[in-house]
């Protein structure tokens, strides 16, 4: 088991080109305490529902790496993700409306998840390593290289020919581990409120004054800073109350692992961490009067 790496809310926060990893653990909440009698049930925001994964098969090529470089030049594999299109159409016709099309071959897509999962399928079939990786589909034939592909124009149309190429990464950067993708856990409140009316501190500040709740949530990054795809890591959250369990209930919402919500019950410092793919980071907040 890898060891874990602290990162702070305000902490330095890292990151790395968007690749999906080769499988997304499973992981479980802790114990949910039940909240003292006074605490107010926390409003919860409803999360849109999880996309499925697009599951790459084992690579034939190996793993990628976090720091190839990329930029545009001459794509190599462009023939092969056209024929990946083609070789879709022709067998899940029900994936597009061919009554509807911006141009040749350039038809309506009415199942975009069918439509990535496809499109990967075929290039896997056919000898390649292929990923979607939330925005473009990922294809090599080596580790030598790797190229980036946009397949879905935003008016829902499939985007074809030297219009859909984008990146070329040297050496390949696909598929990567969990643990190399996530650098940093941002954990942070999201939304404050008090039923008496008082107007709450900035989110930022990490204050929770007393009688009031605070939504939580707890977001990976990577060494750019930016949000790590979900599909990366899944459910696997482990939340830990460090200190301060007399100033705070928490309320746990077993459909969203990645929030909870805190009540303030008297003033005073807590830490609440969350850690992902053996990545941790905390809230040192204080419950103010």
């Amino acid at each position: 088991m890898s060891p874990v790496r602290q990162s702070h809310l305000f902490g330095p926060l890292a990151a790395l080109v968007l690749a999906i990893a080769l499988a997304c653990g499973g992981g479980s909440s802790p114990s949910q305490p039940t909240p003292g009698p006074t605490s107010p049930a926390p409003v919860t925001t409803t999360l849109p529902p999880t996309p499925t994964t697009v599951v790459a098969q084992a690579c034939p090529f190996g793993m990628g790496d976090l720091d190839a470089g990329c930029q545009r030049a001459a794509p190599a594999l462009l023939k092969d993700v056209d024929d990946a299109i083609n070789k879709l159409a022709a067998e899940k016709p029900s994936i597009f409306n061919f009554g509807r099309s911006a141009g040749p071959g350039q038809y309506e897509v009415l199942d975009t998840e069918g439509y990535f999962q496809g499109v990967v399928k075929n290039l896997q079939g056919a000898g390649l390593c292929a990923n979607f990786d939330g925005t473009e589909i990922q294809v090599k034939n080596s580790n030598a290289f790797s190229e980036q592909y946009d397949i879905l124009v935003s008016t829902g149309t499939v985007r074809r020919g030297d219009g859909s190429y984008r990146l070329t990464c040297n050496p390949a950067n696909f598929p990567l581990d969990p643990t190399e993708l996530i650098d940093s856990v941002r954990v942070a409140f999201y939304g404050l409120k008090c039923n008496d009316g008082r107007v709450p501190p900035n989110n930022g500040t990490g204050q929770l004054p007393v009688g009031c709740v605070g939504q939580l949530t707890a977001t990976p990054k990577n060494r750019e800073n930016k949000d790590v795809d979900h599909r990366v890591y899944g459910t696997d959250i482990t939340w830990t109350l460090v200190d301060g369990g007399e100033n705070i209930d928490i309320q746990h919402y077993p459909d969203q692992p990645f929030n909870k919500g805190l009540y303030g019950k008297q003033p005073g410092d807590f830490t609440y961490c969350a850690t992902v793919k053996g990545v941790k980071g905390c809230l040192h907040g204080k419950v103010i009067p």
